[in-house]
């Protein structure tokens, strides 16, 4: 507590959480809080800033991540090859082929897969069907012409996950929405119903298109007034 009766906050030393700082006290010094559909956003954008500072101070580097990465490929290469093979792997893993499941690795994030989801295909489906192409080199399996097959395989899979993607950041928006409203005051009913519904949504107990007609219909009614 200042001389002046005020309470003062620390300064935060990331940039990033300084500047929602300062978008914090500009929107409360603009009314910002008091335009629902803009403070949403500024809901929306402090939540990323606070991924994104929570990510940098817990996460490894990322060349030790991409190091981690291919190590965990190799990994589950080799235990997968005693399985189908009931031999081990023993090739050495030449800086060619790491470079390889580097970039095998990336191709798959960038397609929405991790390598987990692409070896369990490999051995599990397309080395069962496809015996003549056994034994698998490390080699081999970073080749176009395999990972191309995984990818129109699993088609119906990729779509899935963009679609749960869309409907994670769709209930994001939704229950920053809901927040702003209990916030800016409510009717003692509505406002037990708005928090229960976002606890039901929170808990799985309903699913996005319900979250959606209650908060829209409690925006309705708000802007009526």
């Amino acid at each position: 507590m200042s001389k002046d009766g005020s309470t003062k906050h620390p300064v935060p030393d990331d940039n990033a959480e300084k500047f929602m700082g300062m978008v914090y006290v500009m929107a409360e010094m603009c009314g910002i809080e008091d335009i629902p559909n803009v403070y949403q956003q500024v809901e929306l954008l402090g939540e990323s800033v606070a991924r994104h500072v929570f990510e940098k101070n817990h996460k490894v580097s990322p060349q030790k991540k991409v190091h981690n990465d291919k190590k965990r490929f190799i990994v589950i290469f080799k235990a997968r090859y005693v399985q189908i093979m009931s031999l081990e792997y023993t090739k050495t893993i030449t800086p060619a082929e790491g470079k390889l499941i580097n970039q095998t690795n990336r191709f798959l994030k960038n397609e929405g897969f991790s390598c987990d989801d692409y070896l369990q295909w490999l051995f599990e489906d397309f080395l069962v069907d496809n015996p003549h192409f056994r034994p698998p080199t490390m080699k081999s399996i970073c080749a176009q012409f395999f990972l191309h097959s995984f990818i129109i395989a699993n088609k119906d899979l990729k779509d899935n996950r963009k679609r749960q993607e869309r409907n994670k950041k769709s209930g994001l928006d939704l229950i920053s929405r809901g927040r702003v409203l209990l916030r800016e005051g409510m009717p003692k009913e509505d406002d037990e119903m708005m928090r229960k519904t976002l606890k039901d949504y929170g808990e799985q107990r309903i699913i996005l298109t319900e979250l959606r007609k209650v908060i829209e219909g409690f925006e309705n009614k708000h802007r009526q007034k």
